[in-house]
């Protein structure tokens, strides 16, 4: 299964070719690649897209310790199939404080729902209302579920929470609503432009025209439109409203003739915006929610490779610290060269035999002796040192132990300084090596048990590198020394 539907992240693109563009023109592109896709399976997106994230679920081979540590990613995955299970757009406002959001959303619902109010911090949380509407153009039997979503300011105090809270429902949502009063702020260009990193389609609301005379507020939309956002949207994604007028006096005549004058709200301006919408959802409602659901899927699946991948990398690499410096341990102590050489080469072999148990591609032992031997030859000339030194310092370590006990133990001391400086060099020696194998053997699970293009001996030597150059080597020696003297 493939995810990625070469959407780039979208950075400020080329104004749109045509005279009115619809959506973004790298969305468009995304959904037209996904109905070419559909078209050649199933031919219904919301379909595809379920069997993708099907596909996902099932793909994630999480063992279960990683399944208890990703349980939240988890469930984002199960909760966007239940989404497309219920065909569920969502439809989320943006915007700074004051601006009219919760208004805007109010006025399509026709109700008041979401909190209205003209202090900061009025919204401080995600809210959530589902919105039933009927499209007369709307042909599909089976209507979209619609998600209206209210967030707080994105200039509030505390900011950062609310801007993780506004990314993550940015994340969620199938089609965005900006929302300004005015003439754009740079902070409100600023978010528009991060907000289309989401790839989402978005609609900029101009609300509160009420509020300008007629020269001033056509003055403002056209500057909006044709200067501020027209690399970002197309004429018809730029729409005006008063979705909660300010009261007027109005004068009252009663039949007897008196007249009083009341405060009256002037009806909502909102059918321009709730038109857009519908326009949009009737037309690629469905493909919409089948772009997003495979662009979130494909971000959290991401996230989830990354966790395991950083895990096994991290248990792997304790894994191979542990078994270098019990090899190079054994070797140091051991005067005999043949159970050096054949004990050094059954810690390898069980090293990978482990390895592989971490990345969940199990080798038998004939599997792991083979690759350790092939790394060994690509190693060349440190493994060649490394036999070589087994079989001289060890045979001196087998001389030196032999005069001490033909001395009565006379000799101890002297034979024990160069015993423990021959030990630790040849222990070290064989540390090292095992640790570059193990090193090697990880980059080989990884990718699949493959060596990739750079081939196994540009792997192993790269690692033996980076090895002296982070100096693992004196680290394995350091550690060996104390390992020695405190027998721990």
């Amino acid at each position: 299964m493939n995810l990625n539907l070469n959407l780039s992240a979208i950075e400020t693109p080329p104004p749109p070719d045509r005279a009115e563009a619809t959506i973004d023109p790298l969305i468009e592109e995304a959904l037209r690649k996904l109905e070419i896709e559909t078209a050649e399976t199933s031919g219904d997106p919301i379909q595809k897209a379920r069997e993708c994230l099907e596909s996902t679920l099932k793909g994630l081979s999480l063992k279960p310790e990683e399944e208890r540590a990703l349980a939240r990613e988890i469930d984002q995955l199960k909760a966007l199939a239940q989404k497309l299970d219920e065909n569920t757009v969502e439809i989320a406002a943006f915007g700074m404080v004051s601006r009219g959001k919760s208004s805007v959303l109010n006025a399509l619902l026709g109700r008041e729902v979401f909190r209205v109010g003209s202090t900061h911090g009025t919204t401080v949380n995600r809210s959530t209302h589902r919105w039933e509407v009927v499209s007369p153009e709307a042909v599909d039997p089976n209507p979209p579920k619609l998600v209206l979503i209210d967030t707080p300011g994105i200039d509030e105090v505390g900011g950062e929470f609310r801007e993780a809270l506004a990314a993550e429902i940015a994340r969620h949502a199938d089609l965005i609503l900006f929302v300004v009063s005015s003439d754009m702020q740079r902070r409100e260009f600023e978010a528009l432009s991060q907000l289309r990193h989401a790839r989402k389609p978005i609609i900029l609301v101009f609300n509160q025209i009420d509020r300008y005379p007629d020269a001033d507020r056509d003055a403002i939309y056209a500057k909006i439109k044709d200067e501020r956002v027209r690399l970002f949207l197309g004429p018809d994604d730029v729409v005006m409203t008063a979705a909660r007028p300010d009261p007027i006096k109005v004068k009252i005549r009663h039949p007897d003739g008196s007249t009083q004058v009341v405060w009256e709200r002037p009806p909502a301006v909102i059918e321009p915006l709730k038109k857009r919408i519908l326009e949009i959802l009737d037309r690629e409602g469905k493909a919409l929610v089948a772009l997003n659901t495979l662009l979130f899927a494909g971000d959290v699946q991401d996230e989830i490779v990354a966790y395991k991948l950083r895990i096994r990398d991290e248990s792997a690499n304790q894994l191979i610290w542990r078994f270098s410096i019990a090899k190079g341990a054994a070797v140091a102590l051991n005067p005999i060269p043949i159970v050096d050489m054949a004990g050094g080469l059954a810690v390898d072999v069980g090293m990978i035999v482990a390895l592989s148990r971490v990345y969940g591609i199990p080798f038998t032992r004939m599997t792991a002796t083979g690759l350790v031997r092939d790394m060994i030859k690509a190693l060349g000339t440190l493994g060649v040192i490394e036999i070589v030194a087994k079989l001289v310092t060890s045979g001196l370590k087998s001389i030196l132990a032999g005069v001490s006990v033909a001395s009565g133990g006379l000799a101890v001391p002297l034979t024990a300084l160069g015993y423990g400086v021959i030990g630790v060099a040849q222990g070290a020696a064989a540390a090292s090596t095992s640790y570059v194998l193990g090193q090697s053997a990880k980059v080989f699970l990884k990718q699949g048990c493959q060596w990739g293009p750079r081939g196994i001996k540009t792997v192993v030597h790269e690692i033996l590198e980076q090895a002296k150059a982070d100096s693992v080597l004196d680290r394995i020696r350091d550690e060996l020394k104390r390992k020695l003297r405190t027998g721990v």
